[in-house]
């Protein structure tokens, strides 16, 4: 069985045709919270400004680094969601 080779995601912003190459969680206090969607490498840019957005993963060619990223460093394990430090009573 020959399997083709899956089609090349669209970028989500309004009627762009470009290649997605980065996915963005939104968070609170962003609009879109609670949802992911696939940006072109000059959406992921303007999207990645906004409070609340967090660049997930990226495909593709290697892209410009975006603003408040930082560079290529790691940025180590992300935080469990669910989680919360309680205040106790340390005796």
């Amino acid at each position: 069985m020959i399997r083709k080779k899956a089609p090349a995601r669209r970028c989500s912003w309004h009627q762009c045709s470009q290649p997605a190459v980065a996915t963005v969680a939104f968070e609170l206090p962003n609009l879109l919270a609670g949802s992911r969607r696939d940006y072109c490498a000059d959406h992921t840019t303007q999207v990645c400004l906004a409070r609340g957005t967090v660049l997930v993963a990226r495909s593709g060619a290697q892209q410009s680094v975006l603003p408040g990223l930082g560079g290529s460093a790691a940025a180590g394990r992300p935080t469990p969601r669910g989680r919360r430090r309680r205040k106790g009573v340390m005796s």
